[in-house]
């Protein structure tokens, strides 16, 4: 029983030592590492959107506040976002913007372009990510099959 704690110990800073050496010495586990912290966060702000967004209930302007949360990630994985053709998305008519985005990341662009009151369309399955789905529910994000 005594040796419990200590075995923990060990064990522990065995798993930081090698978590250390794979994040300095391996690309493809400093990439898993960099999208499973993007994606907590993304989690973690969703959870800290939802009370707010509530207030409100499933509302359009609500996307407003996840745009604040989700810009500033950008800065902190160091993306620049140029924006080239912004004149074309005339704010005064309707219209629909179709993107066929690869992964998560394209998030962030999508934010950075997406006018006001714009709402966006995803699968149905998005809605059972937990925090992130009750966010885009309460954004007006509209789910489909």
């Amino acid at each position: 029983m005594e040796l419990w704690p200590g075995a923990c110990t060990a064990l522990l800073l065995l798993v930081l030592l090698l978590l250390s050496t794979l994040w300095f010495y391996s690309p493809c586990a400093k990439y898993f590492f960099k999208m499973a912290f993007y994606n907590g966060w993304i989690l973690f702000l969703a959870i800290l959107a939802n009370p707010v967004c509530a207030v409100r209930g499933r509302n359009v302007e609500n996307m407003k506040i996840l745009r604040l949360l989700l810009l500033h990630i950008k800065y902190l994985y160091g993306i620049r976002v140029e924006v080239r053709g912004a004149q074309h998305f005339p704010p005064t008519q309707p219209y629909v913007v179709v993107s066929n985005h690869q992964s998560s990341l394209d998030l962030l662009g999508m934010m950075e372009v997406l006018p006001d009151r714009c709402v966006p369309i995803a699968k149905r399955e998005l809605l059972w990510a937990v925090s992130a789905g009750l966010a885009c529910w309460l954004a007006g994000v509209i789910f489909i099959d």
